[in-house]
């Protein structure tokens, strides 16, 4: 891992995006928020991320969202997405106005269907990432299809471009090993809960999953865990983390955003996606918590 982005490492918290019910920003609520998060000692946070919903924000609301959360941090790392655009020929100025943000690193995503040709995908990436005064980090987020950036692609990005990491969303063991085998000086975070245990072991140095999203400090319970070598420890907190997965899995992110309010970040549940939550969710969410609560009491 490069000394140079060692301060990246860790565990994440997603920063959703709380709306009045008239779906407009709830910028009060938004604050407490991530003053909430930060409450929980995450090694950074994400804002505008696909939790975030990004893709249905205006420029102006992400570059918004970007730096208030920079502006709360203190020390904290913040990443954000740089590329959402659906245009690519306007994803140059969006970098340079993210950056301006207070953020600490970009976050950049592949456009539309352009994984379908990856040496295009390389030279795009690459492209932007000259163009960038901060680290950037890589994302296969879900709102591209493909999405998935080849492992030796990706290899090439860190060597000659300077790609700081990527969050691999390929959920499988061999997917994120490829990763970290084509790119070892690089940061490579897990986004999937089921196999969480064999990419960390496997040197995945930190995690972004949207169970961050509402409950940071049981994933960094389970990453101090995994540090320590405490194996029933990490154990009992990977279960509670797929078990946490399943249920936000219901309605997320409205589910992540009644978790959230149960835990002390008050919001409404509203989303742009029109995505609810029902009673079998909210149930699930309160069986949870339960179970959760009396894991973290006992530290």
């Amino acid at each position: 891992m490069s000394i140079a982005f060692s301060k990246f490492r860790g565990v994440y918290a997603l920063l959703m995006t709380p709306f009045k019910m008239s779906k407009e920003i709830d910028w009060d609520s938004y604050d407490r928020y991530v003053d909430w998060q930060l409450s929980k000692s995450p090694n950074g946070l994400f804002a505008v991320c696909g939790s975030s919903e990004m893709e249905l924000l205006t420029l102006e609301e992400r570059l918004a969202l970007a730096g208030r959360a920079a502006a709360r941090a203190g020390g904290t790392p913040v990443l954000a997405t740089a590329n959402v655009d659906s245009d690519p020929s306007k994803h140059k100025e969006e970098l340079q106005r993210m950056a301006e943000t207070g953020v600490s690193g970009l976050v950049l995503i592949p456009p539309g269907a352009m994984g379908q040709d990856q040496n295009k995908l390389a030279e795009y990436i690459a492209g932007l990432a000259e163009l960038s005064p901060l680290p950037v980090f890589l994302y296969e987020c879900p709102l591209a299809s493909p999405r998935h950036i080849d492992p030796d692609v990706y290899g090439t990005l860190a060597a000659k471009n300077g790609i700081a990491g990527i969050k691999d969303t390929t959920c499988t063991p061999e997917g994120i090993q490829a990763k970290i085998v084509s790119a070892p000086e690089s940061l490579v975070f897990q986004a999937n809960m089921s196999f969480l245990r064999e990419s960390v072991r496997a040197g995945a140095q930190g995690i972004m999953a949207t169970t961050g999203s509402a409950a940071v400090d049981v994933l960094a319970a389970y990453w101090r865990s995994e540090q320590d070598g405490d194996e029933a420890a990490a154990e009992a907190w990977h279960e509670m983390l797929v078990f946490l997965d399943g249920v936000l899995g219901k309605g997320y992110p409205a589910t992540a955003k009644h978790l959230a309010s149960l835990r002390g970040a008050a919001m409404e549940t509203v989303t742009r996606k029109s995505k609810g939550m029902n009673e079998s969710a909210a149930k699930g969410v309160a069986v949870w918590l339960r179970a959760a609560e009396r894991m973290l009491s006992r530290g």
